[in-house]
C-alpha cells in the first residue's frame, strides 16, 4: 500500500508537468510579497511543506514548528526584483504545551516617480512603497507522529500614503509515516477576507457646481473615491519527503510538493537536500504547469541552489548561514542570505 501511495504521487507529479492552463487569474490577488518563499527552502525549488524542521516553518507550514526541538532565532534576506528588499525574521520557542512561533516580514520597493495625465514626463515628485506583516504560530504533537499547527498574520501594504490592512490564518498538518521516514504534509497559507486601499489620496472636494447664484452661497462637499477589493493570495501546498540516504554522518532527502495559487498556474515544486557532517547541499526546481508558460520564460526559470553550514560556537548554541540562488528568467537571478541560531 505505501509503495502504491508513492507511485500514485509521482504519477499526479507527471500528469501536472505535462498539463496546460486553460484559464489564469493572473494579477487578481494582492500582497503577493506572501509569496516570497524563504529559508534553506528557497534552494530546494520551494519544495519544503513535508520538512519544514526549523524556524522558518512560521512560513511554509505552522505544523513543523512542533518539530523543533530547541529555541531558533532565523534572520532571512533577500534581494528580490530591481531595489527590491525582502526581508524576514522569525523565532520559535518549544514549550511544554507546543511550540510558539513569531514571524516578521518587511518590504522595501524604493522610491518612484509620479506621473499624471498632464505631466506624463514627471512631476518631479517621488513616493515610497512598502509591505510589513507580523504572525504568530502555534502547534504541537498530537501523537508522536502526527502535528498540527495555526498561524494567525496581520499586515499592512502602503502605496505612498494610501493604506491596505489584512488579517489571514495559516493552517498545517504533518504526518510521519514511519516507513523510513517518509513524511507527508499539507499546509494553506494566507486564508483571509478581501482587502482594499483607504487613505488621503482618495480624497477630494465636490466644486462643480454652477448653479448657485447670489445671494445663495455654495460650500464644497468632502467626498472619497472607493477602490476594488482583492483576495489575498491563498496558497494550498501537498507534498512528501524522504530521506533516500540517512548514516551517521550523511543525509539525502528528497522532496516534492504540489501547490495550489488563487491567482496563478499551479506548480509542481521537486528539491533535494543532502548533508555531510555539518554541510548541506541542495537543489530544486519549480516547474509551472502552463508549459507554453513555462516554455517562454525559458527552462532555467525557477532552478535553484542553496548551501549551508552549521558552527558549533559553544555548548547548545550552534549558528548556520545559508545562502542560496534563484533564477528569476527575464528578471534576473535572486540571491538570499540566512542566518539561525539554535539555543
Amino acid at each position: 500500500m505505501k509503495n502504491r501511495t508513492i507511485i500514485l504521487f509521482f504519477v499526479i507529479l507527471l500528469a501536472f508537468s505535462q498539463s496546460y492552463a486553460t484559464f489564469t487569474k493572473l494579477g487578481m490577488a494582492s500582497m503577493t510579497f506572501l509569496k516570497v518563499g524563504i529559508g534553506r527552502a528557497t534552494g530546494m525549488g520551494d519544495a519544503f511543506v513535508a520538512i519544514a524542521d526549523d524556524a522558518s516553518a512560521t512560513f511554509w507550514n505552522p505544523a513543523g514548528l512542533a518539530l523543533i526541538k530547541n529555541r531558533q532565532v532565523m534572520l532571512n534576506h533577500i534581494d528580490w526584483i530591481l531595489d527590491t528588499r525582502h526581508e524576514y525574521i522569525t523565532a520559535a520557542f518549544p514549550t511544554k504545551i507546543g511550540t510558539l512561533g513569531f514571524a516578521l516580514t518587511s518590504v522595501n520597493y524604493g522610491e518612484f516617480e509620479e506621473t499624471t495625465i498632464d505631466e506624463y514626463q514627471g512631476t518631479g515628485r517621488t513616493f515610497g512603497a512598502s509591505d510589513i506583516a507580523f504572525g504568530a504560530s502555534y502547534a504541537r504533537m498530537f501523537t508522536d507522529k502526527f502535528a498540527f499547527g495555526a498561524s494567525v498574520k496581520v499586515m499592512d501594504e502602503q502605496i505612498w500614503n494610501l493604506s491596505c490592512p489584512a488579517i489571514a490564518f495559516d493552517f498545517g498538518t504533518h504526518y510521519n509515516t514511519g516507513w523510513k521516514n517518509l513524511r507527508l504534509a499539507m499546509a494553506i497559507a494566507n486564508f483571509g477576507p478581501d482587502v482594499q486601499f483607504s487613505g488621503k489620496q482618495l480624497n477630494f472636494e465636490v466644486t462643480s457646481r454652477t448653479d448657485w447664484t447670489w445671494p445663495w452661497t455654495y460650500q464644497a462637499l468632502p467626498a472619497s473615491y472607493t477602490t476594488e477589493k482583492f483576495p489575498l493570495p491563498v496558497i494550498f501546498r501537498f507534498g512528501l519527503a524522504d530521506d533516500i540516504i540517512s548514516t551517521e554522518n550523511s543525509r539525502l532527502t528528497f522532496a516534492a510538493d504540489l501547490v495550489h495559487f488563487n491567482d496563478v498556474n499551479e506548480q509542481v515544486n521537486i528539491g533535494a537536500e543532502y548533508k555531510f557532517m555539518n554541510f548541506f547541499l541542495r537543489g530544486g526546481y519549480i516547474l509551472n504547469t502552463d508549459s507554453d508558460y513555462s516554455k517562454e520564460l525559458g527552462r532555467r526559470s525557477g532552478l535553484s541552489f542553496g548551501a549551508s553550514v552549521n558552527v558549533n560556537l559553544v555548548s547548545n548554541l550552534i549558528m548556520q548561514v545559508d545562502y542560496a540562488y534563484r533564477d528569476l528568467a527575464r528578471l534576473g537571478v535572486s540571491h538570499r542570505i540566512g542566518l539561525t541560531v539554535g539555543f
